[in-house]
């Protein structure tokens, strides 16, 4: 069978990791751009809930009710600048919750070969 090149507008999919980072308190998180289901600027929330002594809080999006963590199991002390809404999913089941941050960088790729990209992605996708 003849292997026939891959366009380069989809050769670049396969060949880099797209990322989306953001900083909370000055400190960078990065996420695989396909587990980011959306970025929310000047976010509103509905209501604050605490759980575990920690507040969260609670944005609905259309039919979900998405809480926003603390990354690092802080507070929700101001409101942020921004949320990165991030989609799980365990077998048939969906989920949304959401990080806030500072500021979000859109535009980072990797390569695949980066020593940072397994770990980036670890923990949405299974093997």
């Amino acid at each position: 069978m003849h292997e026939l090149p891959l366009p380069s507008s989809l050769s670049s999919l396969v060949e880099k990791l797209q990322v989306v980072q953001f900083y909370r308190r000055n400190i960078p998180i990065q996420l695989p751009k396909f587990a980011v289901y959306a970025v929310l600027d000047q976010p509103v929330f509905d209501k604050f809930v605490y759980r575990e002594k920690r507040k969260i809080g609670l944005i609905r999006l259309g039919k979900y009710l998405v809480p926003v963590i603390d990354p690092f199991r802080g507070e929700l002390e101001e409101l942020p600048e921004h949320v990165v809404v991030i989609s799980q999913h365990r077998g048939n089941k969906f989920g949304l919750f959401g990080y806030p941050a500072d500021d979000v960088v859109y535009d980072v790729e990797l390569p695949f070969y980066h020593r940072s990209v397994r770990n980036i992605v670890k923990d949405f996708v299974t093997d």
